[in-house]
Order: C-alpha cells, then sequence, then structure tokens
C-alpha cells in the first residue's frame, strides 16, 4: 500500500498546484493499534509557488484528495502548520513523529520537529489530550464498549501524562507511551494490541478491572497545573518558512 499511495502524490501535486514537502500515516496504523480494516489516514504540508504569497488574498491553506472510504489524504499549507506549531498543535505534533512517512523533503522532518521544541508548550498538550479524552469516555459509561474507542481513551491520556509529568513532547506510539507505566501493564496492554490486531474497528469488549483502575489513575496524574513557558519570537518562523520557499522556488 505504500508503493500505490506514493506513486498518488505527484498526481494530487499536479492537480491542486502545489509541492508535498511531508507526507506521513496518521491515526491508529501510525499510532500502533491497527484493527483489520483500519482506513488509511495521510496527512501532509505543502507549499505553493512562490507568486502563489505575493497575491493580495492568502492562499488556501488546506486540501482534501478523497479516493475512497479507505483512503484519502489531507494536508495543510507551510505557514498554516507553522501557526499551528507555535502553538503547540498535538495533531501536527504526531504528524512529524510519524513511523510511516510516505514522503518528506530533505531535513524537513528534524528541523520542524526542533522548531516545535522551541516553541513547546506541555499545557497546551495536555489540554488537547484530556479534552479527547473526555471525549472518549463519554461513550464508554456501558459494561461493554468498542475496543477501538478504549485504545483512543488510552492513548490520550497517556500522551497528557507524559507532557504533565515529563515536560516533552509525547511520543506518537503508543508503545513508546507506556514506558512509565509497570512492566505488567506494558504487557497486559500489548497482548491486547495484539489481540486487537486481528479484530475489526466494531468489536466489543469488557474493561477487566486493572484497565479501569489504570484509567482512573492516569486521569489523576495528568491533572496537573502548568506554566506558560517562554518561547522564541516568531521571526524564528519567518526566517525558516523564507528559507524553504527559496528552496522550493528558486
Amino acid at each position: 500500500m505504500i508503493d500505490t499511495i506514493q506513486k498518488k502524490l505527484p498526481h494530487i501535486e499536479q492537480q491542486h498546484q502545489l509541492t508535498l514537502l511531508y507526507v506521513a500515516e496518521s491515526g491508529s496504523r501510525a499510532w500502533g493499534f491497527a484493527s483489520t480494516d483500519s482506513d488509511y489516514d495521510v496527512r501532509g504540508i505543502f507549499i505553493y509557488p512562490r507568486q502563489n504569497y505575493l497575491a493580495i488574498d492568502p492562499p488556501k491553506e488546506t486540501f482534501e484528495w478523497i479516493e475512497n472510504q479507505w483512503f484519502d489524504v489531507g494536508g495543510w499549507e507551510l505557514t498554516k502548520a507553522l501557526r499551528l506549531l507555535r502553538k503547540s498543535n498535538s495533531v501536527l505534533l504526531e504528524w512529524l513523529q510519524s513511523p510511516i512517512v510516505y514522503r518528506a523533503q530533505a531535513n524537513i522532518q528534524v528541523e520542524l520537529l526542533n522548531l516545535a521544541e522551541h516553541f513547546y508548550q506541555p499545557r497546551a498538550v495536555v489540554y488537547h489530550y484530556r479534552g479527547i479524552a473526555k471525549t472518549a469516555s463519554e461513550s464508554m459509561q456501558r459494561e461493554t464498549i468498542k475496543l477501538k474507542k478504549w485504545f483512543y481513551l488510552l492513548r490520550a491520556l497517556l500522551a497528557a501524562q507524559w507532557a504533565a509529568t515529563q515536560y516533552t513532547i509525547p511520543p506518537m506510539q503508543l508503545k513508546q507511551l507506556l514506558a512509565p507505566l509497570s512492566s505488567q501493564e506494558q504487557k497486559s496492554i500489548l497482548e491486547l494490541v495484539e489481540f486487537k490486531a486481528g479484530k475489526d474497528e466494531h468489536f466489543l469488549w469488557t474493561p477487566p478491572t486493572p484497565m479501569k483502575q489504570l484509567i482512573e489513575r492516569l486521569w489523576q496524574t495528568s491533572d496537573q497545573s502548568l506554566a506558560i513557558r517562554d518561547t522564541p519570537d516568531t521571526e524564528m518562523l519567518n526566517t525558516w518558512f523564507r528559507k524553504k520557499l527559496d528552496e522550493i522556488n528558486p
């Protein structure tokens, strides 16, 4: 499937008149707990030709290309991505850590992650992931729930805990987020990941007591009051953008 997706990218560039700088997988396949019928969520960062930035109207900030229910591609224009990076947008931070990269212009992944660390605000990331967890937990009041939804809740709380206690950008992959847990908890969750890989996304499951207790503990440990960090002036991002524009459109 990777080859198929990579072959689609030039067509997308031609259709939308843009250059894809970075394209990666997001969602459960990149998080590390895909099901048998998980779709492909391909996301990217793109840049326009120079003349698009010299018009009185700003260029379109997004695009979406849908082939079918299993495969879609979406992207953010580079200046939009940089503004989101300045705010520690968690979705963007995940894209930049994806283990499945379909295209990456030389060094762009490393450079953007380096910029992200300069502007990183743990408080914003904790707020984002606890919000996701709250939404996910609303559908889990029943005894039997979708295993997929439980993993969404678990991963969000693990990421929130990481940001609240480690003060660094949370890893994208679930396996890395498990590091602060006990060896027994890690073993149980990884066995559940393996079990989920053989089920579809509608599979129903009853969480055992230890997993319920883990979720409760993560709610508590991720509930931290964090101060706003000092960050650099936006000119750092402006300078980097101009450099990238010169590289792509000499």
